[in-house]
This record gives C-alpha cells, sequence and structure tokens, in this order.
C-alpha cells in the first residue's frame, strides 16, 4: 500500500510540473514580423528571444555528387528470324447442314399504364430534394456562422503594432500631386478606421511624402508586427469544436 501511494504521489508531482511549464507558455507572446520593400517579401516568427525565419526560406547548398560510370552492356545478338508456319486449312464439309434462320421476335407495344408509374414514382423523388435542401441550406449557413465567430475571436485577440510605411508620390505636375496624396490620406484613415472594428491595431510612423520634383530615392515600403498568444489561438480552437459538435458536424 505504502508503495502505491509513493508512486500516486510521484504522478501528481510530474503531473504539477507539466501542469506550470505549460500553463505559462499558453501566455507566452508569439509576433509574426513582416516586412515588405523593392527587395521583397520576408517574415519572422518570433517567441521571446528565439527568432525564426519563415520566408523566403534559405537555400540549402547541394553537394555535388560524384558521377557512377555505367558500364557498357553489349547488346545480345538479335534472334533468327523464324519462317512463318504454314497454316493448313480445312475445308468445310460439303454436306454440312445449314442452320435453319430464327425469326427475330417482334417488339411488343408498350402498355398503357407505365408513363403514370413512371410519373408518380417521380414525384417522391422531387419531394424528398425539396425537403433537403433547407436543411443542407440551414447547416451551410450553421457552418458558415460558425468559422465566422471563429475568425472573429481569433483576429480580436491578435494587435497589430510597430507599423512602418512609407510611399513616394509623384504626378505629372505638384497639384495633381497634392490631390493624389490626399486620397492616399483618406484612403489610410478609411481602412484602419474599418481594421479597428476587428482587430487592435497600433497605428506606428505612416509617411506619404509627396514628390515634386521626382527626386526621391527612397522606394515604397511597409513593415509591422503581429502579436497574439497560444492560450487565445486554444480557446478559440475549443469554442469551434464545442459548436461544431452541438450542429453534428462531428
Amino acid at each position: 500500500m505504502a508503495a502505491l501511494w509513493l508512486i500516486v504521489r510521484i504522478l501528481l508531482w510530474v503531473l504539477a510540473v507539466l501542469l506550470g511549464l505549460v500553463v505559462p507558455a499558453l501566455f507566452v507572446p508569439i509576433t509574426a514580423e513582416l516586412q515588405a520593400d523593392e527587395t521583397g517579401f520576408a517574415a519572422w516568427l518570433r517567441v521571446l528571444f528565439v527568432r525564426i525565419k519563415l520566408y523566403p526560406r534559405p537555400e540549402k547548398e547541394e553537394k555535388p555528387r560524384p558521377e557512377k560510370r555505367k558500364k557498357e552492356k553489349k547488346a545480345p545478338p538479335a534472334p533468327a528470324e523464324k519462317a512463318p508456319a504454314q497454316t493448313v486449312r480445312q475445308a468445310a464439309p460439303e454436306n454440312a447442314p445449314q442452320a435453319k434462320e430464327t425469326p427475330a421476335p417482334k417488339a411488343e407495344a408498350p402498355a398503357g399504364p407505365a408513363p403514370q408509374k413512371q410519373a408518380k414514382a417521380a414525384q417522391p423523388q422531387s419531394a424528398s430534394l425539396a425537403n433537403k435542401l433547407p436543411k443542407d441550406l440551414d447547416r451551410t449557413l450553421a457552418l458558415v456562422a460558425t468559422a465566422g465567430g471563429a475568425v472573429r475571436r481569433l483576429l480580436a485577440g491578435l494587435t497589430v503594432h510597430g507599423i512602418k510605411a512609407f510611399l513616394p508620390v509623384h504626378k505629372d505636375t505638384a497639384a495633381d500631386t497634392a490631390l493624389a496624396v490626399g486620397r492616399i490620406w483618406a484612403a489610410v484613415g478609411a481602412g484602419l478606421g474599418a481594421l479597428q472594428n476587428f482587430i487592435r491595431i497600433r497605428p506606428g510612423e505612416i509617411t506619404v511624402q509627396p514628390d515634386y520634383t521626382g527626386d526621391e530615392e527612397r522606394n515604397a515600403s511597409f513593415s509591422c508586427k503581429i502579436t497574439g498568444c497560444l492560450f487565445i489561438m486554444v480557446s478559440v480552437g475549443i469554442w469551434a469544436f464545442r459548436r461544431l459538435k452541438e450542429q453534428k458536424f462531428l
């Protein structure tokens, strides 16, 4: 009995240690760093002090493989062609009895009530389809609602910060350049206002540079950071699983 109690205590201590490691790990922030400029697009994943490059992946150097010399095999001599065997035709006996021709069966005229039976059989099928369509539509709408709720909850747990954007604007005339800059700022303001209804955004350095002379040397660039934690992702996954199970998708 004492040995059994000791094993139980050891298992409880192991479980407590695992919970002590897993629970804080759920709240560790995970950050995705995105960058786009004239050189292309790049993405990194940062967990605490560890930074992993996701895209583009570094190309592995291929080691040259030693070429194996293939031994030349001599082709076997072609076999001599054999003379075709002479076929002996056997003459059919002259006195063989000729087969009597059997008259072809006459096609029977279709019975009268058959089309009526087919029409009656088609009626329950159309009725079953009409009853089935609303059920499929309801299940599809329920699935779309669950997916939308999961995405909305996931976006609500993310934060976009560290935004750095630079966009030079150059048109033919100074007036056109000024008008273009105003339109871009209006679009940026409207876009940020709409996105903040779904996700937390902390605007950083957003610069729309009017280039009246065309001498701007810097190119357009954009970078940002998106931060979340595993706890939000796990909770959203559990919520979606429960909804799908209640709707009998699982």
